[in-house]
């Protein structure tokens, strides 16, 4: 009988570092939450440590080289936002970023290996908004998109494909692909909201076209019930 190979998880507390400050909806608190659920899987799970940090290199496979001199510069000079948009950083955003870059690239490492049938990465901050030369809705570096990049570089594949599950369109991921006649992007988001990209009609350009799929959903109406004395669950 073939042994089935097993799968694994991937997440760190040195992620909770990137402090996006109080209130912020993408905070180190929410990824505690998920922590914790993570570590109360069963053992069979196996828990993959992150061992090294992306290199510049492979944040250039994706990334112009301004935009990662302009991370390094903002998080050394103690900014609490890029200045290239809405993306709040601390002292310590560069190092998180490229520790839950190195993350995910063990993580594709050790499946390509063999050694693992796939792994799910909890990283941050996280990365779909991010363009090659902008950081935008709460995102630095885009990692599934250096991910793939990585893919083509250091394993040579050459059909990769990206599906994209969450409420936002990846406008990052979509744009660095747009054109890629080896990357699928597919997203499946909410329409009519941040950042307002993802048309059905978008599709791909160029030797890229038709490997773009966008599947805008309509708004979900969200019904918000309280507890006695307004204790919102």
């Amino acid at each position: 009988m073939k042994e089935t190979r097993q799968t694994g998880v991937h997440f760190s507390a040195d992620y909770q570092r990137h402090d996006t400050g109080p209130g912020h909806p993408e905070s180190a608190h929410r990824y505690q939450v998920l922590s914790e659920a993570l570590e109360a899987l069963p053992p069979e799970i196996v828990r993959l440590a992150s061992v090294r940090r992306a290199t510049v290199a492979e944040i250039l496979l994706v990334h112009d080289h301004s935009y990662h001199d302009l991370v390094y510069r903002d998080t050394e000079l103690l900014a609490d936002f890029l200045r290239t948009g809405d993306t709040a950083i601390c002292e310590h955003s560069y190092d998180v970023a490229l520790e839950a870059c190195g993350g995910m690239l063990t993580a594709i490492d050790a499946v390509m290996a063999g050694n693992l049938a796939g792994v799910f990465c909890a990283v941050r901050p996280p990365g779909h908004h991010a363009t090659a030369n902008r950081g935008m809705g709460f995102c630095v570096f885009n990692h599934v998109a250096i991910g793939a990049r990585y893919l083509q570089a250091r394993h040579g594949l050459q059909r990769i494909a990206i599906i994209d599950w969450d409420v936002h369109h990846g406008n990052g991921t979509e744009e660095i692909f747009i054109e890629d006649p080896g990357v699928m992007y597919v997203s499946l988001h909410q329409e009519h909201i941040y950042p307002y990209t993802g048309a059905a009609t978008t599709r791909g350009r160029g030797e890229g076209l038709g490997l773009t799929l966008n599947i805008p959903l309509p708004t979900i109406l969200m019904v918000v019930w309280r507890w006695p004395h307004g204790r919102r669950r």
